[in-house]
């Protein structure tokens, strides 16, 4: 399989949800009138901290990508076990491509990503579908702090604005996080001096286990002349402990 390697990259898979704290009696963890009142980069530090007790999931769904071109689907299934000092997926699309993704997290680094890619692809691939690998990595939420931006609300949630520079110069990308909880609410990037986004992520239907997991049942991406669907209708998700 070829690798992709991938710097500056977050805590999990955006396909399949976005875990952003585990209950741990052990370990402080602000409340959710304190994240409200944290510093940007504080926040930010919250947000990006991993999971501090090992567990796995399991998601099946499907994708849907409309454009100019016409329309294609697929089937999506999703394995990840993750710790607190690394994470493990593999996605499965239409029963024949595999791409298998490692992060790697140690304390005074960033982030880093190894995503392995079929050696041979049927068409269409994942990126067919109009998913970047930062989709799946959630690799937007670790560029460079630039400021933080007026909050603003998504879907009647109140939501703080980080507006973040991608590391290679490439542009910027606008993230709107749940001011009370951290998880990402909605992505726009934007092209180095322009200032209409080209490209914007939401997710929808996020809904908290026991445990503290999060998890999203539908992500939206859409451009000038696309729009991909993701919508998981089975999830599995628990501690290993489990």
């Amino acid at each position: 399989m070829k690798s992709l390697r991938l710097a500056f990259v977050a805590t999990l898979l955006a396909l399949s949800f976005a875990a952003l704290a585990q209950e741990d009696a052990t370990v402080a963890v602000p409340s959710e009138k304190e994240m409200t009142t944290l510093s940007a980069q504080e926040f930010l530090a919250e947000v990006r901290k991993p999971l501090r007790t090992d567990a796995w999931g399991e998601f099946t769904g499907r994708i849907t990508y409309k454009s100019s071109k016409g329309l294609q689907k697929g089937d999506l299934r999703v394995r990840i076990t993750f710790t607190s000092k690394s994470m493990h997926t593999q996605i499965v699309l239409n029963d024949k491509n595999v791409y298998a993704m490692e992060q790697i997290h140690k304390e005074g680094e960033a982030v880093k990503t190894t995503i392995e890619m079929p050696e041979t692809e049927e068409r269409p691939g994942l990126f067919e579908f109009g998913v970047d690998p930062e989709d799946l990595t959630f690799s937007f939420i670790y560029w460079d702090f630039i400021e933080e931006l007026p909050r603003e609300s998504s879907r009647l949630r109140e939501c703080r604005v980080m507006r973040l520079k991608d590391p290679t110069g490439k542009g910027t990308v606008n993230v709107f996080f749940s001011a009370k909880h951290g998880f990402p609410m909605e992505a726009s990037w934007f092209r180095e001096g322009e200032t209409k986004a080209w490209r914007k992520l939401e997710f929808k239907g996020a809904k908290r286990f026991e445990n503290g997991l999060w998890f999203v049942k539908e992500m939206r991406l859409e451009g000038d002349d696309w729009k991909t669907q993701v919508k998981f209708d089975h999830v599995a998700l628990n501690p290993v402990s489990e």
